[in-house]
């Protein structure tokens, strides 16, 4: 009997980590997936918005794993987007980390500040600073060839991000496929190898998450707008609805039975 338990390997930069682990461990499991999860973070830099015995019970490091093989390696978002790579302090480490993913993953999924460090480090794409956050839920274009958007014919994709990438560059680069995208914005990029996705947006927020970061950013006194097309009528009073859930389930679905084809290539 065939297992289709996937081996997933999560190195989690986003500050709220309980959050972001409900996040990944739900869509996976709404997608249809049988799976477990290794949580990564990283040694040079120790979390300060979770508890370090949480920490040291849940996570471990790229020391302790560098022999392991994954099905699927996600890196998440971080919020340090206006860095400069190199200044970031874990960068080396995280350099080791992206190099890992080279060999020991049969897939790798990027999200927001990681694709955008992913590409930097694998073809040299640089980041954009914005001029005003990018921040809302935006309707996608998909390209009718990915087979990441297999049967999707309309998107929706929350985005939370002060950087962004250029489109004619990533065109440039023959074996980077664009999925998925808004206007300029790109959102979801693809190796044409199969091995890849970088994703600029966050499929896998909830339902509140723009809110909780709106008014995070309102506290903090940050110059920040309404996020786009999420609150209804745009009255920030109402509950959000998550209108990007099935375009998202039906992502993570294709995702799951590509990343089955290459597990049990040749059984």
């Amino acid at each position: 009997m065939i297992d289709k338990r996937l081996s997933i390997g999560i190195l989690n930069l986003m500050p709220a980590k309980q959050a972001t682990e409900n996040q990944f461990q739900s869509i996976f499991k709404d997608a249809g997936a049988e799976f477990s999860v290794t949580w990564l973070t990283t040694y040079s830099y120790k979390s300060r918005n979770t508890a370090g015995e949480y920490m040291a019970a849940k996570y471990t490091d790229i020391s302790f794993i560098k022999d392991r093989k994954f099905d699927i390696f996600i890196i998440t978002g971080a919020p340090i987007e206006k860095m400069i790579f190199e200044e970031v302090c874990y960068w080396k480490e995280l350099e080791t980390i992206l190099d890992f993913t080279r060999t020991n993953s049969l897939f790798n999924i990027f999200v927001c500040w990681a694709a955008q460090a992913a590409l930097y480090r694998f073809y040299g794409i640089n980041k954009i600073p914005l001029a005003v956050k990018y921040f809302g839920v935006f309707k996608q274009q998909i390209n009718p060839a990915s087979f990441l958007y297999k049967n999707v014919k309309s998107a929706l994709m929350p985005h939370s991000r002060h950087t962004s990438l250029n489109k004619k560059e990533i065109e440039k680069f023959h074996d980077l496929f664009i999925d998925a995208y808004c206007g300029e914005e790109v959102s979801v990029i693809s190796s044409k190898n199969g091995k890849d996705i970088f994703i600029t947006g966050h499929p896998e927020y909830d339902s509140n998450t723009l809110d909780l970061e709106y008014r995070r950013d309102l506290s903090a006194k940050l110059e920040v707008s309404i996020p786009f097309n999420y609150y209804p009528g745009n009255d920030t009073k109402q509950i959000p609805l998550n209108t990007w859930r099935p375009a998202s389930l039906a992502l993570y679905k294709n995702i799951i039975e590509h990343v089955l084809k290459l597990k049990f290539k040749g059984e």
